[in-house]
């Protein structure tokens, strides 16, 4: 169960109903919660940091797609309006964005909201015949930033589409041509280190993974995009959900990988000598699945996401894990009361001692920790 299939079966459970039509935005909310207890409505997917008191996460209320601000002290909605967002990025304090989709069960338009420092106001995006939608994005500069996902309907529309990306050049959105899998695919995240080296990652076949589904890997080096080789462990369906890099030779990408429809084993691939090498990482209860990844240096990687995906049975739990520049190991995360279950959906990290994750427990409140440089809480 990957992380679009997961939003799918939540929401068709929770009969949430997102569109366009009647959700009237409301910027900065009074809902404001400490970190200590900083649980809305929802559910959040991507979280980006930019210092101790900036932070940003993105998801989705159940009739409204949802923003939230760290200001150092607390956790604040600063948006509520149309759609839902899967994506968010900053790089500076006066340039961030979020992105996503207008429709979750049918045709959707991509979605695009940009931060100047003061409010938060919806950018005209480019929507293929067919509709699309975002599922990340990643910003370098006021004038640098990608955003990608796929063609088709909203995350709740199964199918064989075609991956998507679009570039901001500081005046629009616009799509970009790149190597295209000849079974379909989609894009699930992106990460840029500057104008000339940026990644994204994804899967071939179908929107909800099955036979024959592989990993996909892109890479821009400031002209064109170009598809790179990428591992697939042997006899698996193997998927990648995210990307991070702090820099052109620290790049890591997570995923996870199935063996004739058993459980999910994590999937951690890792640029080093010009190739995508798979490294080899825990999957305690013999079933996990990696939804998000962030890195600081070479010796200081959180990749998360969640236990027994499968069958949540009898509860899918939080997954925390750290490379330490040896060697990846499972670390304690927190796993609030929950029905059936908690889940990391979203990773940010800042240093070796400043990190959050974001997520879920039950699709019906958010999740949200912060590494202190000791534990999660």
């Amino acid at each position: 169960m990957n992380r679009h299939l997961t939003r799918l079966l939540a929401t068709a459970a929770a009969g949430v109903s997102l569109s366009m039509t009647g959700l009237a935005a409301t910027a900065d909310a009074a809902q404001s919660v400490s970190a200590a207890a900083a649980t809305f409505s929802g559910r959040l997917y991507s979280v980006a940091a930019l210092s101790p008191t900036d932070a940003w996460a993105v998801g989705l209320h159940p009739n409204s797609s949802l923003i939230v601000h760290w200001d150092g002290r607390s956790w604040t909605q600063s948006l509520a309006g149309a759609g839902y967002y899967n994506g968010v990025a900053a790089d500076s304090a006066g340039d961030a964005w979020a992105v996503g989709g207008t429709n979750w069960f049918s045709p959707a338009r991509t979605l695009a909201e940009h931060w100047n420092g003061t409010t938060w106001t919806r950018v005209p995006s480019p929507t293929p015949a067919g509709g699309g939608i975002f599922a990340a994005v990643t910003a370098t500069s006021p004038s640098n930033a990608w955003a990608v996902g796929r063609t088709g309907g909203g995350p709740g529309v199964t199918g064989v589409f075609k991956p998507l990306i679009e570039h901001w050049n500081g005046t629009a959105w616009t799509q970009q041509r790149f190597p295209l899998p000849a079974n379909g695919g989609l894009l699930t995240s992106v990460a840029a280190t500057s104008a000339t080296n940026a990644w994204a990652v994804g899967w071939t076949g179908s929107t909800s993974p099955g036979a024959g589904s592989q990993t996909l890997i892109e890479h821009w080096n400031g002209r064109t995009w170009t598809r790179v080789a990428s591992p697939n462990p042997a006899g698996t369906v193997s998927l990648l959900d995210a990307v991070a890099a702090s820099g052109p030779g620290n790049v890591w990408a997570v995923g996870y990988s199935v063996t004739n429809a058993g459980p999910h084993k994590a999937l951690i691939l890792h640029w080093q000598a010009g190739a995508w090498v798979v490294v080899p990482a825990p999957s305690p209860t013999g079933d996990v699945a990696l939804q998000s990844v962030a890195t600081t240096s070479h010796s200081d990687v959180w990749a998360v996401g969640l236990t027994r995906p499968t069958t949540c049975n009898p509860q899918c739990g939080t997954l925390i894990e750290h490379w330490n520049g040896k060697t990846w190991r499972q670390v304690p995360s927190p796993n609030p009361p929950a029905g059936y279950l908690n889940a990391f959906l979203g990773v940010a990290a800042l240093n070796c001692h400043n990190a959050w994750a974001v997520g879920t427990t039950d699709y019906a409140s958010t999740l949200i920790a912060h590494w202190n440089g000791k534990s999660w809480n």
